[in-house]
């Protein structure tokens, strides 16, 4: 279950909020009374008729941003913070328009964070219990671990012994990986496989040596597949030298999955890095 969550402004110089550790949730200077967003986001399923025959036939389906909605309650001491001036921090925090960034703790998952724009902020000033309500609309409906999983591994030949990663989120995920020298001979080819490479596979033309490496990226929006020179800093991209047409970006799902990075030569080394994304809390 949720433990904590904590907002981070993207104002410079908002003010902090330190808590004691000896405080009791009795006595927080901002309570949170609720927070309604956090289930997974409702899919728009697209259909298109079939005319004359009963039904409709699926065409695509994606999953729109998501809204947070945080009720908060102002508890002042009197004695330092009086409603208003709790009103006026949480105005640092959350002002329409202006990015926020909220981290969500559990006792059962790792911490997730997710990004989203402030949509807008009511305020009951006149109630016996005022309470603040936020809206906040996130443009990437998942929630994403805030310390990344490090992998590594040898690569092997075609047919070679794969490597089980179990991936804990709830959504497919895309990642990084790089692959170093270590000796032997420059490679031809490089691949990157997970399961069957009868269903899903990745190919290119590349090669790694003592003074480059080989990198891939398969995180949506951020795509790529090149060699750097670790001399001069230059970036060759390969994205035009995919070996095999219908060659798919991989991208581990959730449950266990085989992986394993194949070159034609050599001995190389490869790191795998990726973030764990969940679709709800």
């Amino acid at each position: 279950m949720l433990t904590e969550v904590k907002a981070y402004s993207s104002w410079q110089s908002a003010p902090t909020l330190p808590l004691s550790d000896q405080d009791t949730a009795e006595t927080d200077l901002i309570q949170v009374a609720n927070i309604d967003g956090l289930d997974p986001v409702t899919a728009s399923v697209n259909t298109s008729p079939l005319g004359s025959v009963d039904g409709t036939a699926y065409v695509g389906s994606d999953i729109p941003s998501r809204n947070i909605v945080m009720t908060v309650r102002p508890n002042p001491d009197w004695d330092t913070w009086t409603y208003e001036s709790l009103r006026k921090l949480l105005y640092a925090y959350f002002m329409p328009k202006r990015l926020v960034k909220l981290m969500f703790l559990s006792d059962d998952r790792v911490p997730v964070q997710i990004e989203g724009y402030v949509e807008s902020v009511q305020a009951n000033l006149f109630s016996k219990t005022p309470e603040i309500q936020v809206s906040i609309i996130c443009p990437d409906p998942y929630f994403t671990s805030v310390d990344p999983v490090v992998v590594t591994g040898v690569t092997v030949r075609p047919g070679g012994v794969f490597q089980t990663i179990d991936y804990d989120g709830t959504i497919e995920t895309g990642f990084n990986v790089e692959v170093t020298y270590v000796s032997g001979a420059a490679p031809a080819t490089i691949g990157i496989q997970i399961g069957n490479p009868l269903i899903s596979f990745f190919n290119v033309t590349g090669t790694v040596g003592a003074t480059s490496i080989f990198e891939m990226n398969s995180v949506q929006m951020q795509k790529y597949v090149q060699n750097v020179d670790l001399n001069t800093g230059v970036i060759s991209s390969l994205l035009s030298k995919v070996v095999q047409e219908g060659s798919a970006w991989p991208t581990l799902q959730p449950g266990e999955n085989d992986f394993s990075v194949i070159t034609n030569a050599g001995v190389q080394d490869w790191t795998l890095t990726y973030y764990e994304r969940y679709g709800g809390l």
